[in-house]
């Protein structure tokens, strides 16, 4: 199958109250990246391969765009490839250029003028290729290594949410609601009242990241308030690596990379299998795929 249309598949989501999970692939890591699709083609579920500018930096734009592209368009489930968090115009092009059918531009940490220029900037060469873009107000915090938040800060203007809606053509907008990147220390304080008024102010649907460590209550809330594409890294890449060193360690490997992969992807893919029942998109490829045209 092609990649499927990212917008359709999120705004299929959004219309019908559930999410579309966004799995990280550590940049097109192979091992990774076959676990995801596998168990989104298993539960007949749409996914994103997500990709971010730091992890592209190692293996290269090109060559995981190569890979997730592979994956995608070997199985039925709708799948999308996704850049996430570029941090300029230039990446966003970079990305479109090589193959991601979505991009993300994220101006969080500029003056809302210039998040707002630099979402326009994309949208211009974005929008005539039909590629989806995501942009993000209230900038998202990286979490101490303790788990904790260093100071409160990513929580977003409802004013700056509908201005970025009214002024730019992006597709989906991620908001800051007092989540952040990593595993937090004991429950965070997800501000479900601003959740509310960005719902309300928004014409797009709206993007939840951090999500590791949020319950599944929280995450389910979220998405019945108007967040219809939900992002997974952290959890992943970590259980990873942690069942990795558990493989070694039991020494069945015979001494073959492959066997190690072969069983760490086994052990994680239960992680995945859980946030794409958790947004509820279990089962709904069937649905889109009429939408899709396939």
């Amino acid at each position: 199958m092609s990649l499927a249309d990212c917008k359709t598949l999120i705004q299929h989501a959004f219309d019908h109250g559930y999410g579309v999970a966004q799995v990280n692939t550590n940049g097109g890591m192979y091992d990774l990246t076959r676990t995801i699709v596998e168990v989104a083609e298993e539960l007949k579920a749409p996914i994103l391969l997500g990709a971010y500018e730091a992890n592209l930096g190692y293996r290269g734009f090109e060559f995981a765009a190569m890979v997730m592209r592979s994956f995608a368009e070997k199985v039925d489930a709708p799948v999308a490839v996704h850049l996430d968090h570029g941090s300029s115009p230039d990446v966003c092009r970079e990305a479109i250029g090589v193959g991601f059918n979505s991009v993300m531009i994220d101006g969080s940490h500029l003056p809302i003028d210039e998040n707002i220029d630099q979402c326009n900037q994309v949208t211009a060469f974005a929008k005539p290729a039909g590629i989806m873009v995501e942009a993000e107000v209230g900038q998202l915090q990286t979490l101490l290594p303790d788990g904790s938040m260093s100071e409160v800060k990513n929580l977003c203007d409802p004013q700056e949410v509908e201005r970025i809606c009214q002024e730019t053509q992006v597709d989906m907008l991620a908001v800051g609601i007092g989540n952040a990147h990593g595993f937090y220390k004991g429950q965070p304080d997800i501000r479900f009242d601003l959740l509310e008024q960005f719902a309300r102010v928004s014409t797009v649907p709206l993007v939840l990241h951090g999500s590791t460590g949020l319950s599944d209550q929280t995450i389910r809330r979220c998405i019945s308030m108007g967040m219809a594409k939900v992002n997974l890294g952290t959890l992943i890449r970590t259980r990873y690596l942690e069942y990795t060193a558990e493989v070694i360690s039991e020494g069945n490997h015979q001494n073959h990379p492959w066997r190690v992969s072969q069983e760490v992807c086994e052990r994680v893919k239960p992680h995945v299998q859980h946030i794409i029942e958790v947004t509820g998109s279990t089962g709904r490829a069937e649905e889109l795929a009429s939408c899709l045209g396939r």
